[in-house]
């Protein structure tokens, strides 16, 4: 008997997508409020990339979700902020040059290797960034994007070569790989089946049920 699998659910936070859609619908409700309501939609997590807000502003956002996630069991991921991911004892997502100044910076302990962090996972974009990242500890790859994205308007997707050469690499190194750019219920039958699981963006921020638009992921994601 075949057990089902399901492949993991990333929401990633857009703020100015969310702000012109409260705006365009009228909504009464905060920003932090509808992400609270994202979040107890149960995802397996939410990645919080807030490029729009200062440090001070991201640590207060952060705080403030951090208490319903841990009630709905869903994990935040802090996008850049290696200083709050430490503080908070949460994972933290890089990109690839991140990584590679990180480790240019870790010369104490002789290794080219990331400094102690909680659960690393890196974007990347290239064969060259993925192996990047493989050598420098990512224990997750984000790869992306891999469809047209109104968030790359104009920018052409990675080519199916790139990726699949990508999905072989991470295989190689047992190393889950995570698609973002340009995915929804249209696409998403179009991903071959290595990926673990999906990241999406700006569709989330758009929601008028959000309960309901989650579990539709739910009940495609199902192996």
């Amino acid at each position: 008997m075949t057990t089902s699998v399901s492949k993991e659910l990333t929401y990633v936070t857009h703020l100015p997508a969310l702000a012109e859609f409260l705006k365009k619908t009228n909504s009464f409700i905060s920003a932090t409020d509808y992400l609270k309501e994202l979040i107890r939609s149960k995802p397996d997590a939410l990645l919080l990339r807030a490029k729009e807000s200062v440090p001070k502003d991201y640590e207060r956002l952060l705080s403030e979700l951090l208490p319903t996630a841990k009630e709905s069991e869903v994990q935040l991921i802090v996008s850049h902020h290696i200083e709050l991911a430490v503080k908070y004892n949460v994972p933290v997502q890089l990109s690839a040059t991140e990584c590679t100044s990180l480790t240019s910076a870790n010369t104490s302990t002789k290794t080219n290797t990331l400094p102690e962090l909680p659960f690393v996972s890196v974007s990347v974009h290239s064969l060259a960034e993925a192996n990047t990242a493989i050598s420098t500890g990512a224990r997750r790859l984000v790869l992306g994007h891999l469809f047209p994205s109104r968030c790359k308007p104009g920018l052409a997707p990675r080519s199916e070569t790139d990726c699949q050469r990508i999905l072989e690499l991470a295989k190689e190194h047992n190393i889950p790989i995570h698609g973002i750019g340009g995915i929804n219920f249209n696409t998403y039958p179009l991903m071959p089946n290595d990926y673990a699981g999906i990241y999406v963006m700006t569709e989330t921020m758009e929601q008028v049920d959000i309960k309901s638009y989650t579990q539709k992921w739910r009940n495609l994601l199902i192996d």
